[in-house]
């Protein structure tokens, strides 16, 4: 088997020849590859032929004798027989991938493929590369010759080359036609990716598949990645989404978030996605929608920790454990009554130096600074800012705690939302110490 290294531009048309006693005859040109996309590189494990009565046939790889940018020499003709593809582990590269939306995963941007760029290993010709530069766009227009002046030419050098090495890709991948855009990624690599590129990738898609790329996304992911787009865009995908999967997305959001969201639907929108969430996250969802938006109540979130008076530092570490995922702030941890009235607070800088024995009574500050939940957007702020909290608790007319107003929240409501976007949220920020005031 004689196989060279070779652009998929190159191939599509080219010519297919089959060897029979010692020499070749033309039947017909090269249609589609097909690679199993199950490995990092991978391998072409058969091609579509259109031949010359017209008709598309398939040919494994085994039968091939040789194959490079002139074109293709089969050992064995055809198949007449209809091929089943793998819909989930084979791709067609000229179908499903030439002037189509990929994903760059080290970059974390969408690029369009102009070309793709195989090489021999082995017994094996194996996909390698993606080209997303002009001198691939220029091949893909059968330019072969252009192409090449411009990468040899090119002034910069970051002009010549513009090859993405395949395994720092993804497809976002079409099952078949008109189905809905997916990740082709390992559910770990997904993961790595930070919400705000996720979101960035998915603002680079058209209005249909960022709402298809957010429903084939694992619950948790997409929602921290829809956190971070602005209302405006929620609400457009949130036309092009399932109901369903639009309440497993709202319902893995922070309470306040979600509120703000579903505080801009129609109401009977609005009714049927609370109806579809558990239970317990539509009702904190409820609580929030009941303020006026310009007030603490409108913009606290009802995640946050909270102990009893009577509990040691080590049973206070326990609840962290047991609730920190579903916290807003894990930083701040406020001792309430039966009745839920705020005794006192704990940082996590005081927990962590105290013996696990101690009673967080002896070690909680009791002088708490609140707001009240109809306190102005405005007189929130200025009392963060005049104490350097990271969050507020908020408390109702009887003294009971309802919520929590992190430093983040705030900005949200202060900061136009081209610079309200450059502001990291504080569960991943750093954290000051707890709400006593001073002086």
């Amino acid at each position: 088997m004689e196989l060279q290294e070779a652009f998929v531009s190159e191939l599509v048309g080219r010519s297919v020849e089959l060897w029979t006693d010692g020499s070749s005859m033309p039947i017909g040109v090269v249609q589609d590859l097909v690679v199993d996309g199950r490995e990092d590189f991978p391998p072409v494990v058969g091609l579509y032929v259109k031949c010359k009565d017209g008709v598309i046939r398939y040919s494994p790889f085994s039968s091939v004798r040789t194959i490079n940018a002139k074109g293709v020499i089969l050992n064995v003709a055809p198949h007449d027989a209809h091929y089943e593809r793998g819909a989930d582990e084979e791709l067609l590269l000229n179908r499903e991938l030439l002037d189509k939306q990929i994903l760059d995963v080290d970059g974390h941007k969408v690029v369009r493929v102009n070309d793709l760029k195989m090489a021999p290993t082995g017994e094996h010709l194996r996909l390698i590369a993606v080209d997303v530069g002009l001198a691939g766009l220029l091949r893909r227009l059968g330019l072969h010759a252009l192409g090449r002046r411009w990468v040899e030419r090119a002034p910069r050098p970051g002009l010549r080359q513009s090859l993405i090495s395949w395994d720092a890709v993804a497809p976002l991948a079409h099952v078949g036609p008109g189905d809905p855009v997916r990740l082709r990624l390992p559910q770990d690599r997904i993961e790595r990716i930070h919400p705000k590129d996720l979101a960035d990738i998915i603002e680079d898609l058209n209005a249909k598949d960022q709402a298809s790329l957010l429903s084939s996304l694992p619950e948790e992911t997409a929602a921290e990645a829809f956190e971070q787009l602005d209302v405006d865009r929620q609400l457009s995908i949130l036309e092009d989404l399932n109901p369903h999967r639009a309440a497993d997305i709202i319902e893995n959001m922070s309470s306040d978030d979600a509120a703000d969201l579903l505080g801009e639907v129609e109401p009977e929108v609005q009714q049927q996605l609370l109806e579809l969430m558990e239970p317990e996250e539509a009702e904190d969802v409820r609580e929030l929608l009941e303020h006026d938006e310009d007030t603490a109540g409108g913009i606290m979130t009802t995640e946050y920790l909270s102990v009893p008076l009577g509990a040691t530092v080590a049973q206070t570490f326990e609840r962290i454990r047991e609730t920190a995922e579903d916290a807003e702030l894990v930083y701040y941890v406020y001792v309430l009554s039966d009745k839920e009235h705020i005794l006192g607070v704990l940082s996590l800088r005081e927990l962590l130096k105290s013996p696990p024995e101690t009673p967080i009574n002896e070690i909680m500050t009791t002088d708490v600074v609140t707001v009240p939940v109809s306190a102005s957007r405005e007189e929130v702020a200025t009392t963060i800012a005049r104490y350097d909290f990271v969050a507020v608790p908020v408390v109702d007319d009887a003294g009971i705690m309802r919520g929590i107003i992190t430093v983040d929240d705030v900005i949200d409501v202060l900061l136009p939302a081209r610079l309200r976007k450059m502001i990291p949220r504080v569960g991943k920020s750093r954290q000051r110490p707890p709400h006593a005031a001073s002086g």
